[in-house]
């Protein structure tokens, strides 16, 4: 079978985290958790992609549709 070279990328990676943390859980998830702390506190840097675009690109595809195609009324 071929071996698809993203997935034992990610495999790769996992491994080198996993090691860089003696394989303790434990101390991952504490690490984890505290980054996710760190980057709450600093607030969002990097600017809102939604402003960036114009237009509907801003919108999800779903409110486009209701947008475009509005519900239908049974009678």
């Amino acid at each position: 079978m071929n071996e698809d070279t993203i997935v034992q990328e990610v495999r790769d990676i996992r491994a080198s985290i996993a090691a860089e943390f003696g394989y303790d859980r434990t101390k991952l998830i504490a690490w984890a958790r505290e980054q996710t702390r760190q980057r709450k506190a600093l607030g969002n840097a990097r600017p809102d992609k939604a402003l960036e675009t114009t237009g509907g690109a801003s919108k999800s595809s779903v409110a486009r549709k209701r947008r475009v195609r509005p519900a239908r009324v049974l009678a």
